[in-house]
């Protein structure tokens, strides 16, 4: 054995002292703040590159902070045995340090063989001066011959624990040909390599379910936050596993920076007492003595290879030769170098079994609002334990200029260069963004549930603050929205994503839980409200595999791209995208796109069964359908069996990808709500009635009324399988038509037009409003009413039977007695209504009478005893001859 691998053994292997754990704290970058149920509507961007470059990361509530870091350790355990197992180091999909590791496949590594021989040594003012003048940490030591490997010491088992890296180095030995195969050049290859991680599917890694209402989970080791139950299409936001922060602001430092500041302070041991006598000794010399003192931050390999050759290649020996290939060294390839011995040496220092010291994730912000920066020209200064000082070369020690920073600026608190900090402090980042109290905030605070993803949310109320303060954590409402024409579009333009919309929705349900107005109205076992998006058009393409015709000379097979003019291309994209649903809808294509509604919704609701166990038993599903969704919803609903098949009463255990498909829904629904919706219109098509459906057991109905003529049978077009039915109708809409016709026509007329409520009551007047009546009829207590008898003029004229059919079909499809309500929007003496007619179709999801109306009518009390007055059907006045 060597002396130089008796010294390396001697100062990294055997050195006992590890650094302290730092307090790491992960942070995303994303529009949505997850954790507070008031979060803003997202900004209208070009591309999701432009959003995060421009949004100051979010720190995860320290709730969910614990439970990753936690996830992140038993994750690391878990990938170093399982490339231990395999003899390999970590690919870079496996690996849960990705920062400054993603080209090993294109180079390996010096790692630890390289390292510093005094990295783990403390500095003393004797040889400061030689770390001043020359890069750390990196090229300094002589490398560890092959043969120390097979020679035993305490500290071998240690060498291989962090990770494998050095032994697949060594296994590697015999192929260096492969490290320089014209693959690595190759971009397409480069291209592929991201997929590596559905190839191999026994890679460990983790999802962990983050956030408020547990709508998200982190991916690890890849690190992105990703949507549970909706396809994202931007909205997949990185996560960084910050360690140092900017001391200003709390944000993290840019991972690789972070890295290299740890793997000095890993090197200098700052945390010691030895430390604070070197600075104490520093500043009674002078500049002079800071001027040893300094750290700098980044090495530069690169310069030194290339004016040094043949010394690099006699200090690495046969090892250099392995582990650098062909291609031409630039400053980004050595500073990805130097970040992974960086963390190497960081992974030496904690253990295989000891805190995870490492920055990892990737940085889309910097603490200038800009892109991540690096300082590349940088020197540290580590003032104590916890806080260092980035410094340019014009604010470093010289004793030329007399510069002493640390004696003139940091010992005496005055700001100096760029202040970084070393683990998160929660009190300083309160203190820095206070949180802003209000009663909207309050209520949204009150009103917000969550999904029992991770834990319980009963559970999770006694630790995690975010849900602290709900009244109904535990969802008993799930409600499946599903869109109409136009989310093409989106794949273009971000701001039109149908799951914004609907994000925005979500938050304003949770606000009206949270109004005391509403809660009085909401029957006593009722639990929360969870609102999730059916995006059924995003993965459907009517261009691709349509026909499967043998090759013939004669046959002309076109699409929309080959009749489509190249005149005004944005405009017909916006045609496209946008109104050629509805003719795909009714040609040939109209099974494919129901069958796309059904498996969406189906698979939204079997993942939400697995995260909430016994949903499928005691919750309720409604159904918001807007635009051609509701024409859909009908379709489908028709052919729904009235309750779903014993077989399928565990949607857990169902297979969706079985053949044929499933044709139905796998859930019974309670509520109907149609926005924006031309059903009507079908129907008249078809030529089809709105009817109840016979063997229906609606909670309250009359049972003696489910019977024939009354309801119809399963598959008859406008015979739905539920329990309520709701047409809301924005006057300004134009595609929108009413429903109560479909049912009875003469008993439609004989109904006053039905208004929603209004939220807000007028100056003079509480009338129209959802609380000008007692909440007698939500705690289940209709009061008596005495039956009005009927005048001569219309014993004379009416038809009762006919009438009473009507009438009991009506409370059949709606405890309220009808169907249709018109929202108040728009209006004013200035009013354009044709201009007001541009916004109307999509105006459903932020008009607070609509979203009071659904959270009211999900959670009254059930069957007709359960409605609320203003929702009630009331009949027109008949005006008497003489």
């Amino acid at each position: 054995m060597t002396s130089s691998t008796n010294q390396y053994i001697r100062q990294i292997l055997h050195h006992s002292e590890a650094p302290p754990p730092v307090k790491a704290r992960f942070f995303y970058t994303s529009p949505l703040a997850i954790d507070d149920p008031l979060s803003p509507l997202p900004p209208s961007a070009q591309t999701a590159q432009t959003t995060y470059a421009k949004l100051p990361p979010r720190p995860f509530s320290e709730f969910d902070n614990t439970a990753l870091d936690k996830a992140w350790h038993d994750l690391r355990r878990k990938l170093l045995r399982y490339n231990e197992e395999r003899g390999e180091k970590p690919k870079p999909h496996a690996d849960p340090e990705p920062t400054g590791r993603q080209e090993k496949g294109k180079k390996a590594e010096l790692s630890v063989l390289s390292t510093s021989p005094s990295a783990r040594r403390p500095a003393s003012a004797s040889d400061a001066s030689t770390r001043s003048n020359r890069p750390p940490v990196i090229h300094e030591a002589p490398a560890v011959p092959p043969d120390a490997e097979n020679h035993d010491t305490t500290g071998t088992p240690f060498i291989r624990a962090p990770s494998m890296r050095r032994a697949d180095r060594i296994s590697s030995r015999p192929q260096p040909q492969l490290l320089d195969s014209y693959q690595w050049d190759d971009p397409s290859a480069k291209a592929k390599q991201p997929k590596k991680p559905q190839a191999s599917p026994e890679t460990p890694s983790a999802k962990i379910a983050v956030g408020v209402s547990r709508l998200h989970h982190v991916a690890m080791p890849d690190l992105n936050l990703e949507p549970i139950y909706w396809r994202p299409v931007n909205d997949v936001s990185p996560v960084v596993r910050a360690t140092w922060f900017y001391k200003d602001t709390m944000l993290p430092v840019e991972p690789s920076v972070a890295n290299m500041l740890e793997a000095g302070y890993t090197e200098l041991q700052p945390w010691t007492e030895t430390w604070s006598d070197e600075l104490n000794s520093a500043i009674e010399v002078g500049a002079a003595g800071e001027a040893k003192i300094l750290h700098k931050l980044w090495p530069d390999l690169f310069k030194r290879l290339e004016s040094r050759p043949s010394t690099a290649r006699t200090e690495m020996g046969s090892v250099t030769s392995m582990n650098l290939d062909d291609e031409p060294a630039t400053a980004e390839k050595d500073r990805e170098h130097a970040v992974e011995i960086a963390c190497d040496i960081i992974d030496i220092a904690s253990g295989v079994d000891g805190v995870d010291n490492k920055a990892s994730g990737t940085s889309t912000y910097s603490s200038g609002g800009g892109l991540p920066r690096w300082y590349p020209t940088a020197g540290v200064v580590y003032a104590n334990a916890n806080d260092a000082y980035i410094l340019k070369p014009n604010l470093q020690p010289s004793a030329y200029y007399g510069r002493r920073p640390l004696a003139n600026y940091i010992r005496k608190g005055r700001k100096l260069g760029i202040a970084v900090i070393r683990g998160f402090d929660q009190a300083a980042y309160d203190r820095l963004y206070p949180t802003k109290k209000s009663s909207t905030a309050t209520k949204a605070e009150e009103g917000v549930s969550s999904s029992q993803s991770g834990a319980p949310p009963n559970r999770r109320q006694k630790s995690d603050p975010a849900l602290a303060h709900a009244e109904r954590p535990k969802v008993t409402e799930l409600i499946l929205v599903i869109h109409g024409i136009g989310q093409k579009l989106s794949e273009r333009m971000e701001s039109f994503h149908f799951t914004h919309a609907i994000n925005a929705f979500r938050r304003e349900v949770s606000v009206e839980l949270g109004t005391d107005g509403v809660k009085s109205r909401l029957r006593t076992n009722m639990g929360g409200i969870m609102v999730l998006p059916v995006n059924w058009r995003q993965s459907l393409s009517f261009e691709d595999g349509e026909r499967d015709i043998p090759d013939d000379p004669a046959l002309n097979d076109f699409g929309l791209k080959d009749i489509t003019p190249e005149t005004l291309p944005s405009v017909r994209n916006i045609v496209s995208d946008v109104m050629l649903d509805v003719p795909y809808y009714l040609s040939h294509h109209q099974p494919k796109m129901i069958a796309a509604v059904i498996g969406e919704a189906n698979r939204i609701y079997k993942l939400w069964c697995q995260n909430n166990p016994g949903f499928a038993q005691h919750g309720r599903v409604h159904i918001i359908a807007h635009s051609l969704g509701s024409v859909m919803a009908v379709d489908i609903l028709s052919k729904q069996p009235t309750s779903i098949p014993a077989e399928l009463s565990d949607p857990t255990i169902v297979d969706l990808n079985s053949s044929p498909p499933l044709e139905h829904f796998l859930f019974n629904t309670s509520g109907l709500f149609l926005c924006g919706s031309p059903a009507g219109f079908f129907l008249l098509l078809k030529r089809a009635s709105l009817m109840p459906r016979l063997g229906k057991q609606k909670p309250g109905a009359n049972l003696s009324s489910i019977r024939k003529p009354i309801c119809g049978s399963h598959g008859t077009y406008g015979c739905l399988a539920v329990d309520n039915i709701y047409n809301i109708i924005n006057p300004y809409d134009p595609v929108s038509y009413r429903l109560n016709a479909t049912v009875d026509a003469p008993y439609a007329s004989s109904l006053k037009s039905a208004w929603v409520p209004t939220a807000s009551p007028g100056w003079f007047s509480s009338s129209g409003s959802w609380f000008y009546s007692s909440p007698e009829g939500a705690s289940g207590n209709r009061p008596d009413q005495l039956p009005r008898l009927p005048s001569n003029v219309e014993l004379e004229t009416h038809n009762f039977s006919r009438e009473e059919i009507a009438e009991q079909r009506m409370l059949l499809l709606n405890d309220n007695g009808q169907i249709d309500y018109f929202l108040k929007y728009g209006g004013g003496p200035l009013e354009i209504q044709y201009l007001t007619m541009l916004g109307a179709h999509s105006s459903y999801w932020l008009l607070k009478d609509f979203v009071r109306m659904i959270v009211l009518e999900c959670g009254r009390g059930l069957g007709r005893d359960g409605t609320i007055q203003g929702m009630r059907a009331t009949k027109k006045k008949t005006q008497l001859t003489t």
